[in-house]
């Protein structure tokens, strides 16, 4: 995805409105594609019926790193969901361990997104989502992409406000 490097101060707000929509197609492109391939990823177990040969040191070390991924990926999602406010419940992306239990190798948290028509409002909201994105020691490639949205909705908004104030 390519980033607007056009200086702000040329533009007229109706520029800005239709770069950022053409942002917006891209990145919802992404993330439809990214869907399909979760969806397709979600529902898939593998189950072997060979006969496996590892020994109890391999064993050990395998579910131990299902059960970090599991910790680590709930914990991601619960700062996103805990800073921000949610519209759906998490969701989580599940691998079966060697165990034959269920663990969480992935996730995803639903912002709202809605901007109040109140520029302060407004302004609190973006941060907030923003903090949300953001708010995560590592955060993903999703997790960025809103947080830089979401910093070109806050530039739009002081935009439109400068703009209203002449």
């Amino acid at each position: 995805m390519d980033i607007i490097t056009d200086s702000f101060e040329n533009l007229s707000v109706n520029q800005l409105y239709s770069k950022l929509s053409s942002k917006y197609a891209q990145l919802q492109k992404l993330e439809q594609k990214d869907s399909i391939e979760s969806v397709s990823k979600k529902d898939y177990i593998e189950q072997s019926t060979q006969a496996t040969n590892y020994d109890e040191k391999d064993f050990a070390r395998v579910l131990e790193k299902f059960k970090q991924s599991d910790s680590k990926v709930r914990s991601h999602e619960q700062i996103h969901a805990s800073i921000g406010h949610t519209t759906t419940p998490i969701s989580y992306n599940y691998q079966q361990g060697p165990d034959g239990k269920m663990y969480a190798v992935g996730g995803s948290v639903r912002f709202d997104t809605s901007i109040p028509s109140d520029p302060k409002a407004a302004a609190f909201k973006l941060d907030q989502i923003q903090k949300a994105a953001s708010g995560v020691a590592d955060a993903s490639g999703a997790d960025n992409t809103i947080a830089s949205q979401t910093n070109l909705n806050k530039i739009l908004l002081q935009l439109k406000g400068e703009e209203n104030a002449n």
